[in-house]
């Protein structure tokens, strides 16, 4: 009998649907995570590993002076994000393709960034979140979310070891019980 195994890497295009389903709300929704990241209304939000917008039309809406990010290595992901943004009448989103370990955008830019069910998928997420933080303006904040039963999934170890080397600090560990999130700031 043949298995599948899930492998590193994002989720192909065509899965998109799934990073879409309602109940993703019960493990760590986008209430959750505006909950957790906080965004002030003029803030310039970066949102690594977008996929399909799961989370973008909550945070574009809660930063309405401000703008948000998408960046994701598929540009399959960012145009049914676009569509999404556009059907919902969002304007202050920006999409861009492009590598989490090499975004292309200018130093010290962002007040906050945030990564769900996406670190534990790169290469090396050691280098993301370096890069992460040199686009962190100071004081920036980071939030990073894992999901039960996500085969990619980082333990909140690991993750405050990468955290503390990227030169990131530590502020707190929130444990639900089906996700949990780590916030950090530059």
């Amino acid at each position: 009998m043949e298995t599948s195994v899930r492998r590193k890497g994002p989720m192909p295009v065509e899965r998109a649907g799934h990073l879409l389903h309602p109940l993703r709300a019960l493990m760590y929704g986008p209430s959750a995570l505006l909950r957790d990241l906080a965004p002030a209304p003029d803030a310039q939000v970066l949102e690594l590993g977008a996929g399909p917008g799961y989370y973008s039309l909550a945070v574009a809406r809660a930063v309405p002076r401000g703008r948000l990010w998408l960046v994701d290595v598929q540009p399959g992901m960012l145009d049914l994000a676009r569509r999404r943004l556009d059907a919902a009448g969002v304007r202050n989103a920006e999409c861009v393709a492009a590598d989490a370990a090499s975004l292309g955008l200018p130093a010290q830019t962002f007040d906050a960034a945030f990564l769900v069910a996406v670190l534990g998928e790169l290469p090396d997420p050691a280098l993301c979140l370096r890069e992460v933080r040199r686009v962190l303006r100071p004081g920036g904040s980071l939030l990073v979310a894992e999901q039960l039963g996500d085969p990619d999934r980082l333990r909140v170890a690991e993750l405050r070891r990468l955290v503390a080397a990227a030169g990131l600090r530590l502020e707190r560990v929130h444990r639900g019980l089906l996700a949990w999130s780590l916030r950090a700031r530059a």
